[in-house]
């Protein structure tokens, strides 16, 4: 029999340049690139965990869309909505019903969600921390672009053109992931699994795949024009295998890796050093069996 995870980490650094995956907002013209402030008082560029988490979802949802995986009928048009748009959750009285019913759209079980009525929440059994600029390895810059009006070239008009900034950024980013198998069906008001093992392993395997198409290409904010250019990536997957949580010590610590060592067993890390090595192992994740509560 495979053996069970209970819970997987995933840090590391990956190298990205020229991109502007992510980003403040824009003012007038001008489209501000995201700043994380540190706790020493520095300032560094970042990539929120909101935006890491979408492209999960994307991935997952095109996966299960792809295996006929089943969804919800929210899910089935990827709306961030999930359960709150599913008739068959919302006019359940019964919480506890109406979350057995939510749980039988993988989407929702995995990523997480929130009805209004009735009052019910699920946490994604999949976190994602921000992915922060290593404060001495990174560069971003404002480039003017312009916008001719068609039928206006050379013309003397205001409407000739529009003049906009955008910005461009690289860097090497700290990135910290983790994943519950064990919460996978769960329903966490009477502690029970709704689908059964099979579907549990299936999800389960489609997390690690969405990881696997998330990392072998980013998608964001202005990839249009702005298209990732990703080159090194390094870092440890770490397994638990009974009820302790993973140490998820940050890459932004130069002996991230040495510290982790020392708190894991050496059979429970994976270690990777290019996109190549980091698909490798996380398929190997594969081997294991999403652990169950109470299994003897």
């Amino acid at each position: 029999m495979s053996e069970e995870v209970y819970e997987i980490g995933i840090v590391g650094k990956i190298r990205i340049d020229a991109h502007s995956l992510n980003n403040e907002g824009t003012v007038g013209n001008v489209t501000e690139p995201r700043t994380i402030m540190l706790a020493d008082g520095r300032k560094t560029d970042g990539i929120s965990g909101e935006m890491l988490k979408h492209m999960h979802t994307e991935a997952f949802w095109q996966l299960a869309k792809e295996r006929n995986v089943t969804l919800c009928q929210a899910c089935q048009m990827l709306r961030p909505e999930k359960a709150n748009k599913n008739p068959n959750v919302t006019k359940v009285n019964e919480v506890k019903e109406a979350l057995n019913e939510a749980l039988k759209c993988a989407l929702c079980d995995i990523h997480g969600f929130l009805v209004e009525k009735p009052t019910l929440s699920r946490k994604s059994t999949i976190e994602f921390g921000w992915a922060i600029a290593i404060p001495e390895q990174f560069y971003r810059d404002i480039h003017v672009h312009t916008r001719v009006a068609p039928g206006e070239k050379g013309k003397e008009a205001e409407t000739e053109q529009m003049i906009y900034n955008r910005p461009t950024r690289s860097g090497v980013y700290a990135f910290i992931s983790i994943f519950q198998p064990w919460r996978i069906g769960l329903n966490e008001i009477n502690y029970e699994y709704v689908p059964n093992d099979e579907d549990r392993k299936e999800r389960y395997e489609l997390v690690i795949d969405a990881y696997k198409a998330m990392l072998s290409r980013l998608e964001g904010a202005m990839t249009t024009t702005r298209l990732p250019h990703t080159s090194e990536i390094e870092g440890l997957i770490i397994i638990a295998t009974n009820a302790m949580p993973v140490p998820l010590i940050s890459p932004l610590k130069d002996d991230y890796k040495v510290q982790i060592e020392k708190i894991v067993e050496q059979k429970n890390i994976q270690k990777f050093n290019s996109l190549v090595t980091a698909l490798q192992e996380l398929d190997k994740l594969k081997t294991y069996q999403p652990y169950k509560l109470g299994a003897t």
